[in-house]
């Protein structure tokens, strides 16, 4: 069993528990209105794929209305998420007042990663320094913009757990400010309930992504979710709407949401 201690936040105050704990407060009811939170209005179908508005919903709050920096666009995250980030960033900035460290992106719907699918697949977006029309094949296109970005409806950033931060490239984190960055946040980022989703050395899915990090204590809970409901009906995505090589695309999607590092399983 995992006794790997988390900070809950309830109202804005962290709370040390164990996950056996928290086992016990759901088997006596004390932890059920935190489960029946964990869609609030939404259907976990629309939740889980992106289907609304951050900025309507009141499980989210704005990242910057916290003191976290952010650039300079309104970025959204879980209430929990973005507490237990807040608590992660004074520790950071304790540590290391100097250094850089903002939200690059943080809950993204249905329609804007449809937007930034689209806009790799229709090469209004060059990936690699190359646009992708030049790729006939629908499946091998597809594959080039699976490397870093989702399909919608299959993104973690659809969740309100998952965040970015600093640069989208693994090299800035290899010298200078990305790697002190980089770093700090391995061996610290677990103590606030963060982890790494897409780490190198994994079979297949994503390529590593040192800038995306995830709140597991959520987000373990709406990976299962996807997956049975993909199990019970592989073909529920399809409901979505369609999107630039839908009909090729789709059919990857089981590998790259599952594909992930076992820290955030």
């Amino acid at each position: 069993m995992d006794f790997t201690p988390y900070r809950w936040y309830l109202r804005g105050r962290a709370v040390r528990v164990t996950l056996p704990l928290l086992f016990c407060f759901i088997l006596f009811g004390i932890a059920g209105s935190a489960n029946q939170n964990l869609y609030g209005s939404l259907s976990p179908e629309r939740y889980l794929t992106g289907k609304f508005d951050p900025s309507k919903e009141p499980l989210f709050v704005l990242v910057g209305s916290l003191g976290i920096p952010t650039d300079k666009r309104k970025h959204y995250l879980r209430k929990e998420a973005a507490y237990a980030l807040r608590e992660l960033y004074r520790a950071f900035r304790s540590d290391h007042p100097g250094v850089p460290f903002w939200i690059r992106s943080a809950t993204r719907n249905w329609h804007t990663q449809k937007v930034i699918w689209e806009n790799k697949w229709y090469g209004r977006r060059l990936v690699g320094g190359k646009r992708l029309t030049a790729i006939a094949n629908p499946i091998d296109r597809a594959l080039k913009i699976l490397e870093y970005s989702s399909m919608p409806g299959t993104s973690r950033h659809h969740w309100g757990t998952d965040f970015d931060i600093n640069e989208l490239r693994n090299r800035y984190y290899d010298s200078g400010n990305g790697a002190v960055v980089y770093r700090w946040m391995k061996r610290n980022a677990s103590r606030f309930g963060f982890c790494q989703p897409y780490t190198p050395g994994r079979e297949s899915g994503y390529q590593e992504e040192r800038w995306h990090w995830s709140y597991r204590p959520l987000a373990k809970f709406y990976l299962g979710d996807w997956k049975r409901m993909m199990q019970q009906n592989p073909r529920w995505l399809e409901q979505l709407g369609p999107f630039a090589g839908f009909e090729d695309a789709v059919k990857l999607a089981p590998r790259y949401v599952e594909s992930i590092n076992a820290a955030c399983q």
